[in-house]
């Protein structure tokens, strides 16, 4: 039978302490900060030590989404050949293994805390090197955990890996975007071992309302990669994991909605020495079209002309994406660092078969759920970062399923992803034309079907979005017309052009972008 809240939070203190008295530690012992995110329809509470505590939509319902989440992070020791898995939310207790602030810290340290916009911001930096001291959203927070500290793993798991994450959550209180919010977990390898065969994963035990038995009902799936049809619109959605009921929930007065957890970036697919595309460029040096390589020294590589070179931009370099969706519930889950790196590494753990997407349809129950990617090494010193989208929209009489009801929700977090939170980054009120040129973006690329194409303008206007051959003759006239300034984005078919390279011509009044789009068959 499931607790509150307020007993997750006493299951978690008493063990950090009794861990503590058992490794004759008599230092005061404490839960870590917490606060809440609620500049938008999304109430979500977050912590400094690896767990997602509570998450409420719409504001001010009190109809809860989110029982507890975290991160999962796991290895496999090089010496010993063991697993090594450390949680930042144990389903079954909300136990937690990360302490709050960095491995060099008490953390109980009066800087070891949650920084979030506008009080207390920004993080001190002589502290926090690597702390942002610059405003993305209108309610940016950060902060930062570690593993190192053996007095916080739960008695009978295996050692620390030595790991740091640094917790970044963006929220904007705007249209578009009101119904989602965004997180960024970037992790540090701060030990002097080179980690193996990673994963980084997000557990959740997202409860739509009172999962207590006998009302456990939820049901979750994922999409790992598929094409909608809406409005007559193709959309292109992956990497998403969601979960739903299809009973009323009591005491709620109107249905349930269903929430989305859509990865938005995951470590990278790249090895020296691999050409894994089969572009002619090696994973190091990867780009998007051998044209830039051949024609241009690397230093003004950037493909997408977002003004963020290559070498620093994620969005040119193959990504590993989600590599494992699984899900259990109370009465069955991994609880065990040898099992929790399985289900990590997408197999069951109970049977040892490969079995990485859960996807089939479930029972109602109180359902859990893992999304992960990897494997990927970590040098000492460097990160790997995923990056989520929690995302929630209503589906009942107005979608057949409720995956249909996230897909628009997803484009738009998208949208702001490919777009690196550029339209609406700041919290200061200035006119549109004083913030940064006009943008486009081409996925995927090459292309094969269909492409999405995402653009933004600073300035209201006559625009016009063009496809031109070589030979700069034009192919496809997409889209004229009048819009107010903002982000748009649309679809378009390759049916009937010859494969080859294209180029895509955005022009504004005041301003002309072009990026190449190569066309396979």
């Amino acid at each position: 039978m499931k607790c509150s809240l307020k007993c997750v939070l006493m299951i978690v203190s008493i063990t950090v302490c009794l861990v503590a008295r058992s490794n004759g530690d008599v230092r005061q012992c404490r839960v870590g900060d917490m606060k809440w995110h609620n500049i938008n329809e999304v109430e979500l509470q977050i912590t400094n030590y690896g767990s997602i505590a509570d998450c409420i939509w719409p504001k001010n319902s009190n109809h809860h989404y989110i029982f507890g989440a975290g991160i999962w992070f796991g290895t496999i020791d090089s010496l010993t050949n063991d697993t090594l898995v450390t949680i930042g939310y144990g389903p079954h207790g909300g136990e937690t293994e990360f302490a709050p602030g960095l491995h060099t810290q008490d953390p109980m340290s009066s800087s070891a805390i949650i920084y979030m916009y506008p009080d207390p911001w920004p993080a001190p930096p002589d502290t926090f090197p690597m702390a942002p001291q610059d405003i993305v959203s209108q309610q940016d927070s950060w902060c930062c955990y570690n593993d190192c500290d053996s007095n916080y793993h739960v008695p009978g798991d295996t050692r620390p890996i030595g790991i740091e994450v640094y917790q970044t959550v963006y929220a904007w209180d705007k249209p578009d975007v009101v119904d989602m919010i965004f997180v960024i977990l970037e992790t540090k390898n701060v030990s002097e071992n080179y980690l193996e065969d990673c994963y980084i994963g997000f557990c959740a035990d997202i409860d739509i309302g009172n999962e207590a038995a006998p009302n456990q009902n939820d049901m979750n799936g994922a999409i790992i990669g598929k094409w909608y049809v809406i409005d007559g619109e193709s959309l292109w959605v992956d990497d998403l994991a969601f979960q739903w009921q299809e009973d009323p929930e009591p005491g709620w007065t109107e249905f349930s909605g269903v929430i989305g957890l859509d990865l938005l970036q995951t470590p990278f697919d790249l090895e020296a020495g691999q050409d894994k595309d089969g572009d002619g460029i090696p994973d190091q040096y990867e780009r998007d079209s051998s044209y830039y390589a051949d024609n241009l020294p690397p230093e003004m590589w950037d493909v997408d002309l977002d003004n963020v070179p290559d070498w620093r931009d994620p969005s040119q370099w193959p990504q590993l994406g989600m590599t494992a969706f699984k899900r259990f519930t109370l009465a069955v889950e991994p609880s065990t660092d040898p099992d929790r790196y399985m289900t990590l590494a997408g197999y069951n753990y109970l049977t040892g078969e490969y079995e990485p997407y859960d996807t089939m349809p479930t029972q109602p129950d109180d359902q859990r759920f893992l999304l992960s990617s990897g494997p990927f090494n970590l040098a000492p010193d460097s990160s790997a970062t995923i990056i989520f989208a929690i995302m929630f929209a209503n589906w009942m009489g107005i979608y057949e399923t409720p995956d249909t009801a996230l897909v628009e929700v997803d484009q738009v977090a998208e949208d702001y992803y490919n777009m690196y939170w550029y339209l609406y980054t700041g919290v200061e009120e200035f006119s549109l034309e004083e913030k940064r040129p006009i943008r486009l973006f081409v996925q995927p690329n090459p292309v094969r079907n269909h492409a999405r194409i995402t653009y933004s303008s600073c300035a209201s206007g006559n625009v016009s979005l063009k496809l031109y051959d070589i030979l700069g003759r034009l192919q496809r006239d997409i889209f004229q017309g009048y819009q107010p300034a903002g982000i748009y984005s649309l679809n378009m078919t390759t049916e009937g052009m010859s494969q080859g390279m294209y180029f895509l011509v955005f022009e504004t009044p005041e301003r002309k972008q072009s990026v190449p789009l190569v066309i396979i068959r």
